[in-house]
């Protein structure tokens, strides 16, 4: 009995190590600045708006947040459990000015299996004209839509000076050049979008913004978000079909 169990121990202890890592990714849903911690390890020494964690060992983990916000700082913990082999994206969210925050898991992406290297080549004795040569590994590839949406997300203290820098200007041709500067270079949420879309004067400019700062959105999901400033009907038909058509 004693030599069966010790081969199927040593089969449950090697088996784990064999499993594919995954990938954690966090980011804040108002642009706020936060602190992760995993498992008691700190993540991330100085606090920022995205952050990605490569080589997580599946199964369960327990995350602690740090959150900064204009209200204070809002902590939380929670216990989550990651699958092997994907890429989980989580939204960090706040409520309200209770100090609490929370996770919400967006999305699981399965990554790219794992790329066996080949073994050295063996040299023989004496030189031959057709050895085999050898092929270096191709590393993976991995699905990083999401945290490309969500990087470099506008902070609310970016979105405040950029309404007000629009309700400066006089010109609606201005504000819309304004606005192109503020998302070309990062992304912004729905919620935020819908407040840059309030500064302009004509549903025509409304629209053409969208279309553009669709491209920008972290959570297209929520795209629908900004159908309600727009008068007619036939306003919001074009950018359903519109973001159709990008699907």
């Amino acid at each position: 009995m004693k030599k069966l169990l010790l081969p199927l121990l040593l089969v449950l202890l090697v088996v784990p190590a064999f499993a594919q890592a995954a990938v954690l990714t966090f980011t804040a849903e108002r642009g706020e600045v936060f602190q992760i911690q995993l498992d008691d390890r700190t993540v991330n020494p100085i606090a920022s708006n995205f952050v990605r964690i490569a080589s997580v060992r599946p199964g369960g983990h327990y995350v602690e947040v740090k959150v900064r916000t204009r209200h204070g700082i809002y902590r939380m913990g929670q216990k989550i459990v990651v699958p092997e082999g994907v890429e989980a994206s989580y939204l960090v969210r706040t409520a309200g000015r209770s100090g609490k925050a929370y996770l919400r898991l967006i999305k699981q992406v399965p990554l790219a299996p794992p790329v066996v290297a080949s073994p050295l080549p063996r040299y023989p004795d004496r030189y031959e004209d057709h050895q085999e040569p050898y092929r270096q590994p191709v590393r993976p590839r991995y699905d990083n839509d999401y945290s490309n949406n969500c990087s470099k997300l506008m902070t609310e203290q970016e979105l405040d000076r950029l309404v007000q820098t629009m309700g400066s200007r006089d010109f609606e041709s201005t504000k819309l050049s304004i606005a192109r500067d503020a998302v070309r270079h990062g992304s912004i949420l729905a919620d935020d979008l819908k407040r840059i879309l309030q500064q302009f004067e004509y549903e025509s400019t409304q629209i053409e913004f969208a279309k553009y700062a669709y491209d920008y959105l972290c959570d297209r999901e929520h795209f629908y978000y900004i159908y309600d400033l727009f008068q007619f009907d036939s306003s919001v038909r074009e950018l359903e079909e519109y973001t159709d058509r990008r699907r």
